[in-house]
């Protein structure tokens, strides 16, 4: 049953509340902005609004700096649901402030909610006070670094975002006094969300990125020699990687390149093809978590950090695998 008519029925029975805070829960961020909230008020009054699907402490609360609370309890906590309990609270009390979190479901609140009822939308806030009556907000500006100094007139509301222990939360008061109300609430038809995970294409992914990669050097004779080992790494779902050799050959994109005047990986699997191991490149690939190195050279240096080395001709063994893999 909807609970439109219990919350006008309360709203008509309350006092105008101007400071609020509004919350998807109670966590730490939210007593902080609590205490934040109860600091620029002063002596008036301050409201949490809480959109949940969970049980909330509603004493700890008023503990900590609330004076009316208001839990809309809902089995849908969606965006519409959000916005038409916060609409609620804008229709009878017109607040001058209503602080939220800054997690990208507050962020999304706050900006419908801003929108809705043309107040100042500032985000994120690293500090809000009140000085003559007129709310003044310290906030970064668009770069993230720098802060700017906003102020709000006494005429106009304010939506604002904080991040989590940027406020200090108030020490809890256990005597304080404070109503609370908590409207069972079927809230508003949310639209539905379908995901689903579309895995990288390993062949495009960059490099450092990718879970199993296939490299090959100087050893693969020419750029043809990628286009085996291309074969393999297909059946590997796998990228395909380069020394610095074979990239200054010409073979592959400088972008494959491996070392240290190319990129560090460190994928599950690394198979070193015709790869010799010179320092630089082993600096970019030695902490892969399984290292198979194919090399005629029994000397190579890539044997050094290999988990598992095959002295042999590597077309020879690129040929024998692919075929394995194409049988099974």
């Amino acid at each position: 049953m909807r609970c439109h008519e219990s919350v006008e029925r309360v709203m008509a029975a309350m006092d105008r509340v101007p400071f609020w805070v509004f919350d998807l829960d109670l966590a730490d961020d939210t007593v902080e902005r609590l205490g934040e909230t109860r600091r620029a008020a002063g002596d008036e009054r301050v409201g949490a609004l809480v959109v949940t699907s969970q049980p909330i402490d509603t004493d700890a609360m008023i503990a900590h700096g609330a004076d009316t609370v208001l839990v809309f309890h809902s089995a849908r906590v969606g965006p519409r649901t959000r916005l038409a309990a916060a609409l609620m609270i804008w229709k009878h009390h017109q607040p001058t402030l209503a602080l939220m979190g800054a997690d990208a479901d507050n962020r999304s609140w706050a900006a419908g909610l801003a929108a809705a009822t043309e107040a100042m939308l500032i985000s994120p806030a690293l500090m809000v006070q009140r000085t003559a009556g007129e709310l003044e907000i310290a906030a970064l500006d668009r770069s993230g670094k720098l802060s700017r100094q906003i102020r709000v007139s006494s005429e106009q509301s304010a939506v604002v975002t904080m991040r989590c222990g940027v406020a200090e939360p108030l020490q809890p008061d256990s005597g304080r006094i404070g109503r609370k109300h908590v409207f069972e609430w079927s809230g508003q038809n949310e639209s539905i969300i379908r995901t689903r995970r579309i895995p990288a294409d390993p062949a495009k992914v960059d490099i450092r990125d990718a879970d199993r990669l296939v490299a090959g050097g100087r050893g693969l004779g020419s750029a043809r020699g990628f286009e085996l080992l291309q074969r393999l790494a297909s059946h590997l779902d796998a990228g395909v990687a380069a020394s610095r050799m074979a990239v200054d050959l010409g073979w592959i994109d400088r972008e494959r390149q491996v070392g240290q005047t190319g990129k560090s990986v460190q994928p599950q699997l690394y198979i070193a093809c015709g790869i010799s191991g010179a320092s630089h490149h082993l600096e970019g690939m030695s902490t892969a978590e399984h290292i198979v190195a194919v090399n005629t050279d029994p000397s190579a240096p890539i044997f050094s950090v290999a988990h598992l080395g095959l002295v042999a001709d590597l077309h020879d063994i690129l040929a024998r695998t692919c075929q394995a893999l194409e049988q099974s």
